[in-house]
């Protein structure tokens, strides 16, 4: 089976341009519980939910938090997943910058990686955190800008304003199904986690859906689990069958807009879209040979909402800046 490749930047609280990315966790502080210089949502932890009911805390208000009452060993999150489809993924590299005030382990407040690789409850995979090389390293060097060559890792820590930006870069090369993450949190109050990541992956060649939506959301529909996989870019999501696939949406998403695109006849079919809705990056992405529009958009925010959420999604709505 051919493989397609896909590059995606997922996000988390901030983007590569974002210098420091933080939230104050001083609660004596005017403006606690406050987050700066953020992208999205960062993840914030704060169990009291007394002293600070749930949606008290100013980064609720604004919106630019997800609260987690709760302290865990990690915090996961899903980038890619294609189990339900049993579609290998073949994950290339990874390379990320977070920003936390929790003191990393090991250097690694991070994990990222396929199921195949590690265990995600786990503390000690045997990727990224536990590498007798790094622990080596830090211990000869005192310092955590490293690479370990045996898991082909490379590691850089640096202050950040309330707390810690991290670099890492990953090579890993192996199969699984999924891509998901961790921030490594070792039950600790009152953090927070903002991430930017690079990620390039591999997936068996076959017909994707192209739509946004959430993962949580995605979840909810089995029968969209059973005909497609879900990716984070809401591009790089692959079935068996286009025929399949469109039946499918049809159902579950008659108001909303989205592609299909036949790897087998290089079709592009446009639902609740016209092809002056599709962005150039991604005829450049897919080269297709024709396009067939199955249903015209009757509300242009509709489609619009398709072209805005993909571009968002896929960094194409912002001026190019240097990468992490």
């Amino acid at each position: 089976m051919p493989f397609t490749g896909s590059y995606m930047r997922y996000r988390i609280g901030t983007d590569d341009w974002r210098g420091s990315t933080y939230c104050q966790t001083n609660t004596s502080a005017s403006d606690y519980g406050t987050c700066y210089d953020v992208t999205d949502k960062v993840y914030f932890v704060q169990t009291d939910t007394t002293t600070y009911p749930v949606g008290s805390l100013p980064c609720e208000k604004a919106g630019n938090c997800i609260r987690f009452t709760t302290a865990r060993w990690t915090y996961q999150f899903t980038i890619a997943d294609y189990s339900a489809v049993r579609k290998q993924v073949l994950l290339y590299f990874i390379r990320s910058k977070h920003f936390t005030n929790v003191l990393p382990l090991k250097c690694g407040s991070l994990l990222i990686g396929t199921e195949s690789i590690y265990d995600i409850d786990n503390l000690f995979p045997p990727v990224t955190i536990a590498s007798t090389a790094i622990d080596s390293r830090i211990a000869a060097e005192g310092r955590c800008d490293v690479y370990d060559p045996i898991t082909n890792s490379i590691f850089r820590i640096q202050p950040s304003t309330n707390g810690h930006r991290v670099d890492m870069e990953y090579y890993p090369n192996v199969f699984g199904t999924k891509i998901i993450g961790a921030f490594y949190n070792a039950l600790n109050n009152n953090t927070f986690f903002a991430l930017v990541a690079f990620i390039s992956f591999a997936v068996e060649a076959s017909p994707m859906l192209i739509m946004p939506i959430d993962y949580e959301r995605y979840l909810v529909f089995n029968e969209l689990k059973s005909a497609v996989g879900w990716a984070a870019d809401g591009v790089s999501q692959y079935g068996w069958n286009a025929d399949d696939i469109i039946r499918v949406l049809r159902e579950l998403f008659p108001d909303r807009a989205w592609a299909v695109f036949d790897d087998r006849r290089y079709m592009l079919y446009l639902y609740n879209l016209t092809p002056d809705y599709v962005p150039d990056w991604l005829i450049d992405k897919l080269s297709p040979t024709a396009m067939k529009v199955l249903k015209a958009p009757s509300d242009a925010s509709v489609a619009e909402y398709w072209l805005d959420e993909l571009n968002r999604r896929n960094g194409y709505n912002q001026t190019p800046v240097k990468t992490v």
